[in-house]
């Protein structure tokens, strides 16, 4: 192996080793086999080309992983898993677009065109959006708070609330909502004195706080276990039984999965009946609304009702008479020309 190689290969494991913890020249030079000063000489190079390093203690040095990705190396499979990932992100963000255009553009560089391309004109669409300065305040301190074990003091405006309230909530996990582009962070909330999901564009303001420790019997599996998205729900989770019509309907219902928990039975006359315990029925309501006429509620009541109640509201806006007497199958046949 030429002296150039050998050399290249030690400031690859070298950037791997500081990336994990902090060295002393003395300690790496005997680790990798080489003299204290071909060490510090690699280090000043490498700090040069721009790889950030703090002094942990005196003496010891490693790479400040906020400010530094380290490099990946994809094959082709996980290059195109990742740019999907990413280009579905990019046409759902919301809140923190100027990073996601920055981690683009690094992603991009590792890719190979068309994905190069197409990663690259993702951020440069997101970059020309409207920025709101504000919100990406917000967005890099929730990270900082999850990320090194931070308390948040939050302003939040809620959905149904007419003020925003003050709060402060310990970070236990960030999660992205399945069916939209809703981005929420998951923690202990000190008002509520319970775990809660506040949406991360209905924060107004976020600071750092102090030191909290997730509790160890903490289960972010189970405890989203039953969520149709974040929604967390009060009490038991409750059965919801739905019917989708026969023909299309019934094939896309089978084509995904929709819920970790689901049960599916395709009836004899084409129709499918799909099943899940879920924490909160209400999340599920745009999901079903999306179906239109080829979706029937069959259990809870409560959200069969609720259907019943639009669709009688729906009826009076575009000028049908429906009586509230008027049963299930009245409504659908009146309403929809059955």
């Amino acid at each position: 192996m030429s002296r150039a190689a050998s050399r290249a290969m030690r400031l690859k494991e070298m950037e791997r080793l500081y990336y994990q913890k902090p060295w002393s020249d003395a300690v790496l030079a005997d680790w990798l086999g080489v003299d204290r000063t071909i060490i510090y000489r690699d280090r000043m190079e490498m700090e040069a080309s721009g790889v950030p390093f703090v002094e942990e203690s005196r003496g010891r040095y490693r790479i400040d992983r906020q400010k530094y990705l380290s490099p990946v190396r994809l094959d082709i499979r996980e290059k195109l898993s990742l740019y999907l990932a990413a280009r579905k992100a990019a046409q759902l963000t919301r809140v923190g677009q100027k990073p996601m255009a920055s981690a683009l553009s690094k992603l991009a560089a590792a890719m190979q065109n068309p994905m190069m391309e197409k990663l690259v004109q993702s951020a440069e669409k997101l970059m020309a959006s409207t920025q709101r300065p504000q919100q990406e305040r917000v967005f890099e301190t929730v990270a900082h708070a999850w990320v090194d074990g931070l308390r948040l003091r939050v302003q939040y405006q809620g959905l149904t609330t007419r003020n925003p309230y003050w709060d402060r909530i310990s970070p236990y996990l960030i999660e992205p909502s399945l069916w939209s582009d809703s981005v929420y962070v998951i923690g202990l909330s000190n008002v509520w004195d319970k775990i809660v999901a506040y949406r991360l564009d209905r924060i107004l303001k976020a600071a750092l706080g102090e030191p909290f420790d997730i509790p160890e019997d903490f289960d972010e599996d189970a405890f989203l276990r039953h969520a149709w998205g974040v929604w967390l729900g009060e009490g038991e989770p409750q059965e919801v039984a739905l019917r989708f019509a026969p023909g299309p309907a019934a094939k896309r219902v089978l084509e995904s999965v929709w819920h970790p928990l689901e049960q599916v039975e395709w009836l004899e006359d084409g129709s499918v009946v799909w099943r899940a315990p879920i924490a909160e029925w209400r999340e599920m309501l745009p999901w079903i609304r999306s179906w239109g006429v080829d979706v029937e509620v069959l259990e809870p009541e409560a959200l069969r009702e609720t259907l019943m109640g639009e669709a009688r509201a729906l009826a009076r806006l575009y000028g049908w008479q429906i009586g509230r007497d008027a049963t299930s199958d009245s409504v659908l046949d009146d309403f929809f020309g059955g």
